[in-house]
């Protein structure tokens, strides 16, 4: 094994620059594959920030005390679809409505704690919960309005779907130039020693030695384009956790609740991606070795 890497190494040295050619395109192609998963992955964490911040606004008539609304806010708290329910009182509803508009002293001036409603605040484990909770407290007694933004969630989910469809559909494209980027250029290789394999093949040289270097060196391609790819976004999340960013961490869509730190995220991701690339470089060698010599 240790001859045919070598023999594999003197055969990216003999053709260095097509080697460093080779290397160049499939780290960019690898590199765009990380980025695509990093996208994918932080849309996904966009779409849980926004579905933990999705509420229901529950507004409760003026003769609606508050005995009954504390008694509803009880009953629910025990529900295993909510998350967090509370309750805002009129003198609380004043206090964040003057917060908002400290800067139009004419309109505070005509807007008293009286004629604001009491609320409840309600979040849900799942945003899928929102929907049938509305439609049962807006039928409850004492209730006068229910509130929440289903339809801008509903376009968000809507166009984050569309993007992974077509994130995952480029993710296929670039997979595939990878592996044509290795088929291609071990035809080229083998091709320029065209006549050195067939001398070798009539002095009796078996399958396995004529072939094998091409399959290292084909791993070779894959491990170091996609290292290099791993080492760049390991660097780039070095930034982005100094920079402050994603201070919650990366959220996994799949794993409800988990979350990764941006490093972590980026370890994991470059440790697959070189995995992928060495198999990627191996099948990709090996199919181009039995296609062109005809094994």
């Amino acid at each position: 094994m240790h001859k045919e890497i070598k023999r594999a190494l003197d055969n990216i040295k003999k053709e260095k620059f097509l080697s460093l050619s080779n290397i160049l395109v499939m780290t960019v192609t690898f590199l765009v594959l990380g980025m695509f998963v990093i996208v994918i992955s932080l849309t996904q964490t966009a779409i849980r920030y926004l579905e933990s911040q999705a509420q229901i606004t529950v507004f409760f008539k003026d003769d609606f005390t508050q005995d009954n609304i504390l008694t509803i806010k009880n009953k629910y708290e025990m529900d295993n679809r909510i998350d967090i329910i509370n309750y805002v009182s009129k003198d609380e509803a004043f206090r964040i409505f003057s917060e908002i508009n400290k800067d139009e002293p004419v309109l505070l001036e005509s807007i008293s704690a009286s004629i604001l409603p009491a609320s409840l605040e309600i979040k849900t484990k799942n945003i899928k919960h929102l929907s049938t909770l509305a439609e049962e407290f807006i039928h409850l007694d004492g209730v006068e309005d229910v509130r929440f933004f289903k339809d801008v969630i509903e376009k968000f989910k809507f166009w984050s779907s569309v993007f992974y469809l077509g994130g995952f559909t480029l993710l296929a494209v670039f997979m595939f130039i990878s592996y044509s980027i290795i088929m291609y250029t071990l035809k080229a290789t083998i091709n320029a020693k065209g006549v050195e394999l067939s001398i070798l093949k009539l002095v009796g040289a078996s399958d396995t030695y004529v072939k094998n270097p091409f399959v290292y060196q084909g791993m070779m391609f894959g491990f170091i384009s996609s290292g290099i790819a791993g080492i760049l976004i390991l660097l780039l999340s070095i930034v982005v956790t100094i920079s402050g960013s994603l201070k919650n961490g990366i959220l996994l869509g799949f794993i409800y609740g988990f979350s990764i730190h941006p490093i972590v995220f980026a370890l994991v991701l470059s440790v697959l991606l070189m995995a992928f690339g060495g198999y990627l470089g191996y099948l990709g060698s090996s199919i181009a070795v039995k296609k062109y010599l005809k094994y």
